[in-house]
C-alpha cells in the first residue's frame, strides 16, 4: 500500500468510502468491507486522532458482524502508541463484548482493573460500576447485582434518571418475579437499555402480548449490542408466550420466527421444533373438526388439505401434519409426509423443512422417515454442502426407484469421502469394483470419487482400487487413463520411479480421440524420472516430447533439457 500523504492521514475515510463500506456491510459482504477499511488505515504516528477514528469504524463493523472474538484480538494487538483515550474506549468496548458473549466474570475482571487504576479516566467511573452490576446479571448472580445497584444508587442520587440504571433495575425486578413493577420502571425511558427491559417485562406479565410487542421483541433479539443473558431471557419469554396461544396459526408463526434467531443452542431448536409440530397438528385437528371429518376415514382429510392449499398453504400444512403424525396406517402417514414436504418445498421453505425433520425429538432415528422424504433431504443436504448430514442420511438408504444401483453406491462413497470419512468411502468403492462390471460412465464417476480420495490423502487405497479395476477394463483408452491415475497416487506417495513406470504405461496406450493423455503422461513421467534421480532418462523423454511439440512447447522442453544437462555435466 502506498504511504498516505499528511492530508490523507488526517482525513483517511472519505464520505464515499464510508458509504461504500456501510453498503457492503449491510449486504453481508463482511470480508471485503474490512479489507477496504484496512487499506484506508492512516499512519498512527502522523495522525493518531485519525487513526483512532479509523479503528473505531473497524470495531463498529466487527460489532455489526457479531465478530466478538475478533474484537478481543483487536485489543490484544492494539499498538503501544495508540492514544490513551482510545485505549480506554476500546477497553470499555472489550468489556461490552464480554458481556454480549455472556462472559460476565471476564468483563468484571477488566472493569475492576479499570475502577482501581487511577490512571484511567475516572469520569467513566459511574458507567463502569453500572457495567459491574450488568456482569452479575449476565452470570445470574442476582443478589450481587442487587447489592451493586444499591451502592450505585446511594453514590449517585440521580440514578433513577439514567436509562442504563433503569434497564438494569428492571431486569432485577423481572428476575424477582416483579414484572409489572419492572415494566412501569422501564417505561420512563425509550433508550435501548430501558426499552428492551420494558419489552421483556411486558412479556413476563400475565397480559397476553399484541403483535406489535412480539415484533419489537424479535427486533431486540436481532440487536447485536444486547448481551446474551437478556437475549436468552427474551427468547425464553417469547417461547413461553407462544405456548399459551390458542390461535394456532399465530402460534406457529411465532415459533417459526424463533427458529430464525441466530446462535440457538441445539436444545432450544429441538424444543421449538417439537412445539411447532404440536401447534401444526392441533391446528390440523381443529380444521378437520370444523368440517366434521372422521378419524379412520382419511380420504376426505386429503381432499380438505388439497382444497385448502391455495392461496395460503398454512391450513393444508396443518392437516398434512396431523395425518403424518397421528393418522392410523403407515401408508397414510407416508402419503401425508410426502404432501407436507412437497408443499413446504414448493414454497422454498427448505430450512423449515430441515428443522422439522432433522431437529425434532420424535425423529432422532432418521431411518423411520419415509424413503421419499429421506431422498429429498439427501438432495437438500448436498445442495447446501452439508456432506456430513448427506452421508448420515444416505448410510441406510438403497437406491431410489429409477436410479442405477451402482451410481447410487458411487454417490454414497463420494459423499462419505468428502464428508471426512474417506476410509468408509474407500471400502465402498472396493466393494463396487470387486462385485460389478462397470460401464464407461460408471468408471468415469468412480474416477471422480478416487480423485476425491487422493485429495483426502487416501493415496494407497486409491492405487489399490485402480490396480484391481485396470485388469477388468477391456477399453485400452480407459486403461491408459487408469494407469495415469495410478501414477498420480504413487507420485503423491513420492514413489517416483513407480510413478514414472505407470505414466509411461499410460502413454503407450492408444488414444483414438487424441485427447492429449499420452503427452501429459510422458511429461509427468519425465518429471518423475528427474525426481527419482534418473536424469539421463528424463532428458531422453524430454527430447522425444520436444520432437513432437509445437514451437512454443518445444522451447519449454529445450529449457528443461539444458537445465538437466547442465546438472549432469
Amino acid at each position: 500500500m502506498l504511504a498516505a500523504s499528511a492530508v490523507e492521514a488526517v482525513e483517511p475515510l472519505s464520505e464515499s468510502l464510508l458509504n461504500e463500506i456501510s453498503a457492503l456491510s449491510e449486504q453481508g459482504i463482511d470480508t471485503l468491507s474490512l479489507l477496504l477499511l484496512a487499506e484506508a488505515e492512516p499512519d498512527l504516528a502522523q495522525a493518531p486522532a485519525a487513526w483512532a477514528a479509523w479503528h473505531r469504524k473497524k470495531i463498529e463493523l466487527l460489532r455489526q458482524n457479531e465478530a466478538w472474538q475478533a474484537i478481543t484480538r483487536e485489543y490484544e494487538h492494539l499498538p503501544v502508541a495508540a492514544p490513551h483515550a482510545h485505549r480506554d474506549w476500546l477497553f470499555a468496548e472489550l468489556v461490552r463484548t464480554y458481556l454480549t458473549m455472556g462472559s460476565g466474570a471476564q468483563a468484571r475482571d477488566l472493569l475492576l482493573s479499570l475502577i482501581w487504576d487511577s490512571e484511567h479516566d475516572t469520569g467513566q467511573l459511574a458507567q463502569w460500576r453500572r457495567l459491574v452490576a450488568q456482569s452479575y446479571l449476565v452470570d445470574g448472580r442476582y443478589d450481587d447485582a442487587r447489592s451493586a445497584l444499591l451502592r450505585y444508587e446511594q453514590d449517585y442520587p440521580e440514578a433513577d434518571r439514567d436509562p442504563q440504571w433503569l434497564g438494569l433495575q428492571a431486569r432485577l425486578l423481572i428476575a424477582g418475579r416483579q414484572a409489572n413493577e419492572a415494566a412501569i420502571l422501564a417505561l420512563a425511558s425509550d433508550a435501548p437499555a430501558a426499552r428492551s427491559a420494558y419489552v421483556l417485562a411486558r412479556l413476563e406479565t400475565p397480559a397476553p402480548p399484541d403483535d406489535a410487542l412480539i415484533n419489537e421483541a424479535f427486533d431486540w433479539l436481532a440487536e447485536p449490542s444486547l448481551d446474551l443473558a437478556l437475549k436468552h431471557s427474551l427468547f425464553s419469554a417469547l417461547f413461553e408466550e407462544s405456548r399459551e396461544m390458542r390461535d394456532w396459526p399465530r402460534r406457529s408463526a411465532v415459533l417459526e420466527r424463533l427458529l430464525g434467531v441466530d446462535h440457538l443452542e441445539v436444545a432450544q431448536v429441538t424444543a421449538v421444533v417439537d412445539a411447532l409440530w404440536f401447534s401444526l397438528t392441533e391446528y390440523g385437528r381443529q380444521l378437520a373438526n370444523r368440517e366434521q371429518l372422521l378419524v379412520g376415514n382419511y380420504g376426505p382429510w386429503f381432499a380438505l388439505a388439497a382444497q385448502l392449499n391455495r392461496p395460503d398453504t398454512r391450513q393444508a400444512e396443518a392437516v398434512y401434519a396431523w395425518l403424518a403424525i397421528h393418522a392410523e396406517g403407515e401408508d397414510i402417514n407416508v402419503r401425508a409426509h410426502q404432501q407436507l414436504v412437497q408443499t413446504l418445498a414448493h414454497k422454498g421453505e427448505t430450512e423449515l423443512l430441515r428443522s422439522l425433520y432433522l431437529s425434532s425429538s420424535q425423529f432422532t432415528d432418521v431411518s423411520v422417515l419415509p424413503l421419499a422424504l429421506m431422498y429429498r433431504l439427501v438432495d437438500m443436504a448436498l445442495a447446501a454442502g452439508d456432506l456430513g448430514l448427506a452421508s448420515k442420511l444416505m448410510s441406510g438408504l438403497d437406491a431410489p426407484e429409477g436410479v442405477d444401483v451402482v451410481e447410487w453406491q458411487l454417490r454414497r462413497a463420494r459423499v462419505q469421502i468428502l464428508a471426512g470419512t474417506p476410509q468408509h468411502g474407500a471400502e465402498r468403492l472396493r466393494d463396487i469394483v470387486a462385485a460389478d462390471t462397470l460401464g464407461d460412465g460408471q468408471i468415469g464417476n468412480l474416477l471422480l470419487a478416487l480423485q476425491d480420495l487422493n485429495h483426502q490423502g487416501g493415496h494407497q487405497a486409491a492405487y489399490e482400487i485402480l490396480a484391481e479395476l485396470v485388469h477388468k477394463v477391456p477399453d485400452s483408452r480407459r486403461q491408459g487413463e487408469l494407469y495415469f491415475w495410478m501414477g498420480e497416487s504413487r507420485r503423491a506417495q513420492r514413489r517416483y520411479s513407480e510413478a514414472a513406470r505407470l505414466y509411461l504405461r499410460a502413454a503407450r496406450t492408444p488414444d483414438e480421440r487424441d485427447s492429449g493423455w499420452q503427452t501429459l503422461a510422458q511429461q509427468r513421467a519425465a518429471e518423475m524420472l528427474e525426481q527419482a534421480g534418473l536424469v539421463s532418462d528424463a532428458v531422453l523423454l524430454y527430447k522425444r516430447l520436444q520432437a513432437q511439440a509445437d514451437p512454443a512447447r518445444r522451447a519449454l522442453y529445450q529449457d528443461q533439457i539444458r537445465r538437466l544437462s547442465s546438472q549432469s555435466d
